[in-house]
């Protein structure tokens, strides 16, 4: 496995909600403001054309506009959208969120699905949502397990630490096959 990059899944949420809610504004706002659910729910098949991997968001925002209406004005203005994306950023994604948000197909299957299958195990504080560092963190755990694993029938005596195995096994002795006879140098430039 290689190390997983839990901030492009956040960042790929983040754009679609963005994007979405450009989109959405500027064709199906009555009020100007925000998103009503009326206008949530009467998206015209060519907005939807215009949304195309981003219509899960849409479904998102639909679905969840009574929590993402914070203020109760009937609208999901900029300010909400603006709460729910440093939500995101500072706390992480829930499981639904991973699915409604990052299962559009535009980010990275493999990473969605690994952190789906183990949501629970990432989600290290148990809050309910992974972060950015929740991921990184358990797939750097797991790269590390996975060394471990790999590298546990290594020994240390398997090793040769020196090329004079066949002298004793006295460490001294070792180093004083290795290097030159001082005494015997000194004498022989002597004389």
């Amino acid at each position: 496995m290689s190390i997983l990059n839990g901030q492009s899944l956040i960042s790929s949420a983040l754009s679609g909600l963005t994007s979405t809610y450009s989109t959405l504004m500027s064709s199906n706002s009555t009020s100007g403001t925000g998103l009503t659910l009326s206008d949530l729910s009467s998206v015209s098949s060519s907005t939807i054309l215009n949304l195309g991997s981003n219509y899960s968001f849409l479904q998102y925002l639909t679905t969840n506009f009574s929590s993402l209406d914070q203020d109760g004005d009937g609208e999901i203005t900029g300010t909400d959208l603006n709460n729910l994306m440093s939500t995101i950023q500072s706390q992480g994604l829930t499981y639904s969120e991973l699915q409604s948000l990052c299962a559009s197909g535009s980010g990275d299957t493999t990473l969605l699905s690994t952190v789906l299958t183990y949501f629970n195990k990432i989600d290290a504080n148990g809050d309910g949502r992974v972060t950015s560092d929740e991921i990184t963190k358990f797939s750097y755990d797991c790269e590390i397990y996975n060394a471990e694993q790999k590298y546990k029938s290594f020994k240390a005596t398997s090793t040769s630490l020196f090329y004079g195995d066949n002298l004793e096994d006295d460490t001294s002795s070792v180093l004083d096959a290795l290097q030159p006879d001082l005494s015997s140098s000194s004498s022989s430039t002597s004389s």
